[in-house]
């Protein structure tokens, strides 16, 4: 019989709550850390499922440990169990509550079963996740050196440490780039290959896809990829109103700039990507909500070369086939 055990992450420890013979629930703490991981590992029962949260760099060492120890873990949007908590009424808020709401979700809902990253994904995340951090600094250092270029009298020394800290930047930026390029083309050949075969995807949004996607494993359909990426539209409908309230925002928001700034070259050099373009415009659609449709066909496009695994058509015609 399968138990539900929740877990609440934090920086430094765990929360573990596991349902005791009678009733009630049994919480102890473990150090967030290999060892600690590794004496909660000795302590779980047998046919133990595991709730987490997704709770950044903080909880992926125990989902990677468990894991690889062969237990069962689901890790869940911290926003399933913040409402599954407003649903039983909960105002108490602590680590001991919190893990004993995750393995009470966990009974409740039984989530699906979470497949881990490879450990060619977890260093591409960290690659882009350190990439993105420099064009920021790269960015914020040009914007002040720009402000200071009107000024009557300009300090050479704070001149030379910008443009040589720009440089650095510049540099470290480029060599990252060439290392997320090498990493994917070694080891997600065919799937970076499909997805730099649709007009309008680069290899940043390539890579950013393979990425944030775990590998396109983790989805069944196109329109649950388009929810996690946050670019569904969120449907609103009571009585007799009805209206559709922008799009959800739930996923990475910077894969999302990403597209966006896809779907303006896809609806130049995609066809059709284009004619959807053009129709939404003949119709009347705002420019941001033609170009939002244009990023969920994107997103349909790069569904579908990976899944049947085959180069993008801009001719092709939609046939009713199995996705087994």
């Amino acid at each position: 019989m399968t138990t539900f055990i929740g877990i609440d992450v934090s920086k430094d420890s765990l929360s573990v709550a596991v349902p005791k013979p009678n009733a009630g629930w049994k919480v102890d703490e473990y150090t967030n850390s290999p060892d600690g991981i590794r004496t909660l590992i000795g302590q779980l029962p047998d046919q133990a499922h595991c709730v987490l949260e997704a709770t950044g760099s903080y909880s992926v060492l125990v989902t990677y440990m468990l894991t690889h120890s062969g237990v069962t873990i689901s890790v869940i949007n911290p926003k399933q169990s913040h409402h599954f908590a407003k649903m039983h009424l909960s105002i108490t808020k602590t680590d001991p509550r919190d893990a004993v709401l995750l393995a009470e979700y966990g009974r409740a809902i039984q989530p699906p079963v979470y497949q881990m990253s490879n450990d060619s994904l977890l260093l591409l995340r960290q690659k882009r996740t350190l990439l993105r951090q420099y064009q920021k600094q790269r960015v914020s250092l040009l914007n002040l050196f720009a402000s200071l270029q009107p000024l009557p009298l300009k300090d050479s020394t704070v001149q030379q440490s910008l443009q040589q800290m720009i440089a650095h930047f510049e540099a470290a930026i480029a060599q990252l780039k060439a290392e997320v390029n090498q990493v994917c083309q070694a080891d997600f050949t065919e799937q970076y290959k499909r997805l730099r075969s649709i007009k309008g995807i680069s290899y940043a949004v390539a890579t950013a896809l393979i990425e944030t996607t775990n590998g396109f494993r983790d989805f069944a359909s196109a329109k649950a990829l388009a929810k996690f990426i946050g670019v569904a539209p969120v449907i609103y409908q009571s009585g007799k109103v009805g209206i559709t309230k922008g799009i959800n925002r739930s996923g990475d928001a910077h894969l999302r700039g990403q597209l966006y700034m896809a779907s303006l070259s896809a609806i130049r050099y995609n066809k059709p990507c284009r004619e959807c373009y053009q129709r939404l415009k003949a119709a009347g659609k705002v420019t941001n909500v033609a170009l939002m449709a244009v990023v969920n066909k994107l997103l349909r496009q790069a569904y579908a070369v990976i899944k049947f695994n085959e180069d993008y058509d801009p001719n092709y015609q939609p046939i009713l086939r199995s996705m087994a």
